[in-house]
């Protein structure tokens, strides 16, 4: 395994954490519980994981800018970047900044298993 290789699976395993942990958290505004046990879901699962999220984020972000330009790795940066203005800005519909962690996470898994599962052999055949 190159350095470089070994970057790319860095930054598509934090884009991979980061678009799991949006899928999760917005699944669980989807559930129908009591208040109480919301709140402790919210302030033990849900702010813990945005935080290490961010963290991830922040990697991958970095790991993107450091190797050789990859497109799919350019492609989850930004969507990353326009994910985070979203979720500060609230820009939008109600529905719209609800849809918007779905697509992230499901665009940011979608790349991660597709460089792990098909586009990493086809790489280190050509390297």
């Amino acid at each position: 395994m190159t350095e470089t290789q070994r970057k790319f699976d860095v930054a598509y395993g934090c884009f991979l954490f980061c678009g799991v942990a949006a899928l999760l958290i917005s699944s669980l505004s989807f559930i129908t519980i009591d208040t109480g046990t919301a709140g402790v879901l919210g302030f033990l699962v849900a702010i813990p994981l945005s935080m290490v999220s961010l963290v991830a984020m922040l990697v991958g972000i970095g790991y993107t800018i450091r190797p050789y330009h990859h497109w799919p790795l350019v492609a989850l940066s930004l969507f990353s970047l326009l994910f985070l203005a979203e979720v500060i800005t609230e820009y939008g519909s109600a529905e719209f900044y609800n849809a918007v962690p779905i697509l992230y996470g499901l665009s940011a898994c979608g790349f991660s298993f597709a460089w792990f599962l098909f586009l990493r052999k086809r790489w280190e055949r050509e390297v």
